[in-house]
């Protein structure tokens, strides 16, 4: 199931969204939302089983566990952007790979039980950034990201949320289609 498509206006919508919401609050503020979006996620994969996890509901759509390992990668991309980002320093993170959607996709690089626990500990690590980063954080540095344009280390922050609700969705889309293994 790949990427939903998403209009100009939804796009200018979510991205005035982040930065508004970013700039109002604090990382604190914040905190709670962005990890009740990694928990969705997380629950919404939770009793996925390996032969679940594997199925597709056709050969060009994307797995739930193809789904898992790109919130995976995407939030270890976007924890070292909040990060730098936020101390004012250049990420090291290329910033062409950040919000893309690779359309040579790989397969999950790890086992779904594996897998499940990457996501749990990165998840651990993801929602303790905050204590790397400083209050305020610099607002100016941005890296663009692929749909939602230039972005600060906060704004960041809360894409991991949209990103994560995002794929919670995909993922019980992936489990109402026909076929999907009982």
């Amino acid at each position: 199931m790949p990427q939903r498509p998403i209009s100009d206006d939804e796009r200018s919508r979510v991205a005035d969204y982040m930065l508004g919401q970013a700039e109002k609050y604090t990382w604190l503020e914040l905190w709670p939302r962005v990890v009740a979006g990694r928990l969705e996620f997380l629950n919404a994969v939770a009793r996925v089983t390996p032969e679940q996890a594997a199925w597709k509901p056709a050969e060009d759509d994307w797995s739930i566990a193809e789904v898992a390992q790109h919130v995976l990668d995407g939030s270890r991309r976007t924890y070292e952007l909040v990060e730098a980002l936020s101390q004012g320093r250049k990420p090291n993170t290329e910033a062409q790979a950040i919000g893309a959607v690779d359309p040579e996709r790989r397969e999950a690089q790890l086992e779904w039980p594996d897998l499940l626990n990457a996501l749990t500990e990165d998840s651990i690590t993801f929602a303790g950034v905050t204590r790397n980063v400083p209050e305020p954080p610099n607002l100016e540095r941005r890296v663009a990201h692929g749909f939602f344009g230039p972005l600060h280390g906060r704004a960041w922050f809360l894409f991991q949320r949209v990103h994560d609700q995002d794929h919670a969705r995909q993922v019980a889309a992936i489990q109402a289609q026909d076929g999907f293994p009982a």
